[in-house]
């Protein structure tokens, strides 16, 4: 459904002037932006429909569960005495934080699902084993569900192991573009997020992906990007503000070393206390797919900046002293930099095309721009 996202966002990198741009996306969305461009490397890592069976097989044993507690519920006769099994009463089929009876640890370990078994007094031969009975479909009912984790957990690993094993060659990643909020995806990308905060990688993290950091899921992850110089986050104002509500109220607001680009009529680039604003006059018509544009633009800009550090430290090494402030502001220049190319870009395809531009049209104004923007540098100096 959204194969035009990563799509604009790797055009646009390989306009900016990127030697090679790899899109790991799904199975069922490769052959399509593979077809948008023949320069773009597209890998399939994954495909939603298997993804979708591991779903489909979860929520069938939860449903056997459920169907269990309730057939044990229908059996007991009428008291309720101090021998009669307890449990909290369920909202819906969410069966969370319910005390099981058999006093078995939660499926899934601490703080996972628990689920009730429920019925009157086991005052006889036949209702106990009507209990025991119950008890054992539902402990291989457990056992189902357990090792369907481990099976997801063993397919997420490979995907992720996939993806990172090209990070060694990568200058930039940018996650989020066209990513989708299916559950087990959100899987994948935090653990390649992890990873690529390891490896030191510069990221760009956009759409989707910003909507991911912002579930309370995610929380943890979300702090440690934030501390991560070499991060930025692209919001426009509604994730901007998902992102705020999803810190806590005693955060303090924190020290943040990453940075943030907040899209809109006037970008501002955001790194802890010190704020850039990039105010180029953009195009008339806002049209979709210019978020995914200036991911791409910031990618490469940060790509550059990625070769520039690694060469000064390779210079640190020869005893040239490299200042590590300048590091965080020319990441700012750059994401600021990288802000005008798109605002320019748009004036210009907005002049040529009117109502009918698109996001495609900004694209191929890119490189001109950037052209353009180098000539003027080069003039300004003496």
């Amino acid at each position: 459904m959204y194969a035009g996202a990563p799509y604009y966002a790797a055009e646009s990198a390989l306009r900016c002037g990127v030697d090679l741009v790899t899109v790991y996306t799904a199975a069922e969305a490769c052959m399509p932006i593979k077809c948008y461009s023949p320069e773009l490397m597209v890998r399939a890592v994954y495909s939603i429909e298997v993804m979708n069976s591991y779903l489909d097989e979860e929520g069938g044993i939860i449903r056997e569960m459920e169907g269990e507690c309730r057939r044990g519920g229908g059996g007991g006769g009428g008291g309720g005495g101090n021998d009669a099994p307890t449990t909290k009463e369920t909202n819906g089929s969410d069966t969370r934080r319910i005390a099981m009876m058999s006093g078995r640890p939660p499926i899934g370990g601490e703080g996972g699902r628990y689920l009730p078994i429920q019925g009157g007094e086991a005052r006889n031969d036949d209702g106990v084993e009507v209990l025991a009975e119950g008890l054992g479909r539902m402990t291989s009912l457990e056992g189902k569900l357990h090792a369907l984790g481990e099976r997801r957990e063993v397919f997420i690993g490979g995907i992720v192991d996939d993806i990172t094993h090209a990070f060694p060659t990568l200058h930039a990643m940018c996650i989020g573009p066209g990513l989708g909020r299916h559950p087990l995806v959100f899987s994948v990308a935090e653990k390649v997020i992890q990873r690529a905060i390891e490896a030191r990688l510069m990221l760009i993290i956009d759409a989707d992906a910003l909507f991911m950091l912002s579930l309370g899921e995610y929380r943890d992850l979300l702090e440690d990007l934030r501390s991560y110089e070499r991060c930025v986050m692209t919001p426009n104002l509604m994730e901007m503000r998902r992102l705020r509500d999803a810190l806590s109220a005693d955060d303090g607001g924190g020290r943040r070393s990453n940075i943030i680009v907040q899209k809109g009529n006037v970008d501002e680039i955001i790194h802890d206390s010190y704020t850039m604003r990039c105010e180029e006059e953009g195009g008339l018509k806002r049209c979709g797919g210019i978020g995914d544009v200036l991911a791409g633009t910031i990618s490469a800009f940060m790509a550059w900046n990625a070769i520039l550090e690694m060469e000064e430290t390779h210079d640190a090494q020869n005893d040239v002293i490299t200042n590590k402030e300048s590091e965080w502001q020319r990441r700012l220049f750059a994401s600021w930099a990288a802000a005008v190319v798109v605002k320019k870009a748009t004036k210009v395809a907005f002049q040529k095309k009117k109502r009918s531009m698109s996001a495609l049209d900004v694209i191929g104004e890119i490189g001109d721009v950037v052209n353009d923007m180098e000539d003027d540098l080069k003039n300004a100096v003496p």
